[in-house]
């Protein structure tokens, strides 16, 4: 990641986990849960399975939302 992109991708807010579920991420993003997988699925977001349990990183995100822009 470059310099200019990491104030963008910070998880120095100890308050929030780093971590999020497909629900959140469904919540996060103001989409159901079947376009969540979808997003993960097809490797849009990224995020890896512990079990079947979906985690998908803040970071991972909020990287996917800066992209989706177009500013990238």
């Amino acid at each position: 990641m470059t310099g200019i992109l990491k104030p963008y991708f910070s998880t120095d807010n100890e308050a929030e986990p780093a971590l999020m579920t497909v629900n959140e991420l469904a919540e996060y993003l103001g989409i159901g849960k079947n376009r969540a997988y979808e997003l993960l699925n097809t490797g849009a977001i990224k995020g890896f399975r512990i079990g079947s349990i979906w985690k998908i990183s803040k970071v991972a995100v909020e990287q996917f939302i800066y992209e989706q822009s177009g500013l990238i």
